[in-house]
């Protein structure tokens, strides 16, 4: 590798590939949430698109293989890259993250945490209804704060919602159907905890909380710049 890329510092890093157009949509999103007036006002990032990460729901149901490994030697390249902070733009990915998140050279800006932050803050009290993968759900990642009103969907949603994750990952359009799904009056808000779901976010109608959303204003932020102000 470069000596000279070795020793530049990003603020930031993305680890994703998990998958690779919900990582382009959070680079896309922290570049126009960032309050900037020129190319030197945005966030210095590096994008690591690691695409041969293990699936994270198979791992954690179906004795697949584990992402562990992929995803350490992801944090490791940042760290080398010299990235101060990073983010990893997979929900799944957080149920894994005691395990490859195992030093202080690089700060973790975790998408769950900061996203039970913002629940908290804005939906107090509110049934909120977390649709992702069925790794998300089953391992209850955003229930363990019994300060959150957190709920899940019945078996056959939490079936169509798979498979809207699953034919988005494989570049079909599946709007329509998870439109369907927020429309639904029976919790107060449906937060998006999948990045493919995130995908759709700007189409949908409805009460709809967005972690991805979070988890880019949180990482302008703490990279020490300004959140544009959205009317």
């Amino acid at each position: 590798m470069n000596k000279n890329i070795i020793n530049k510092r990003y603020k930031l890093g993305i680890l994703g590939g998990m998958g690779p157009l919900a990582t382009a949509k959070l680079y896309e999103r922290i570049v126009n949430l960032t309050d900037a007036k020129n190319d030197q006002d945005h966030i210095e990032m590096c994008i690591l698109n690691n695409c041969t990460i293990p699936d994270r729901t198979k791992a954690i149901f179906e004795n697949g293989e584990s992402p562990v490994e992929k995803l350490q030697e992801g944090v490791n390249q940042l760290i080398e890259i010299g990235c101060e902070n990073f983010i990893v733009p997979c929900n799944t990915a957080h149920y894994f993250k005691d395990k490859y998140i195992q030093n202080d050279k690089i700060n973790f800006i975790d998408m769950i945490e900061e996203t039970i932050k913002y629940i908290k803050e804005n939906f107090y009290g509110l049934k909120v209804c977390v649709l992702a993968t069925i790794g998300t759900v089953m391992s209850n990642i955003y229930g363990k704060d019994k300060e959150v009103n957190i709920n899940y969907p019945c078996e056959f949603t939490q079936k169509e919602v798979m498979e809207i994750i699953y034919q988005t990952k494989a570049g079909f359009d599946m709007f329509d159907k998870l439109q369907t799904i927020v429309s639904s009056e029976k919790y107060d808000v449906y937060l998006l905890a999948c990045t493919e779901l995130s995908i759709y976010k700007d189409r949908l109608e409805g009460n709809v909380i967005d972690a991805m959303d979070v988890l880019a204003i949180k990482a302008i932020e703490k990279c020490g710049k300004r959140v544009k102000k959205i009317d």
